[in-house]
């Protein structure tokens, strides 16, 4: 994979993601969909991982690591605390940003941190484009059937 692929890669996902909540008029997003959560909470999340795997490699690149003592249950019990009372437009621009915010980081990364799988030692192997991708398009399909289906 090189740049470009990888910003195609995730803009494909990114149009799937906008094309799933385009006619979902503002009282949809706010359905319950699950026992928690409601779509508003989903795209919330979704800002939530976006702007965490940017703050992993800003600190990655300051010769830091990330906090691995907080497991992945946890994280998200603590974004859905922090973003429950967020109006859906905030919810919405701030994802947008987050979005926006991870393609300049991966425009302004090397290929070396991108791609070179092992640039940066906490991910185990991987290149950071996987964990770019897990955190963007990937976890966009892995919501993408909680923002269709049907409120409780």
């Amino acid at each position: 994979m090189n740049r470009s692929t990888l910003l195609a890669v995730i803009a494909a996902g990114r149009e799937h993601l906008d094309a799933a909540i385009a006619d979902l008029a503002a009282e949809r997003m706010l359905d319950q969909i699950d026992v928690t959560w409601t779509r508003k909470d989903v795209i919330a999340h979704l800002e939530a991982w976006e702007r965490r795997v940017i703050e992993n490699l800003e600190m990655l690149r300051r010769g830091g690591e990330p906090d691995g003592s907080v497991t992945t249950d946890e994280l998200n019990d603590r974004f859905f605390a922090c973003n429950r009372d967020r109006t859906l437009d905030d919810v919405l621009a701030g994802e947008r940003d987050a979005y926006r915010a991870v393609l300049a980081a991966i425009n302004g990364a090397t290929d070396e941190e991108l791609f070179d799988s092992h640039h940066f030692g906490w991910t185990e192997g991987d290149p950071f484009a996987d964990w770019l991708r897990a955190n963007t398009d990937e976890h966009y399909v892995e919501h993408f059937e909680q923002l269709t289906r049907a409120a409780r």
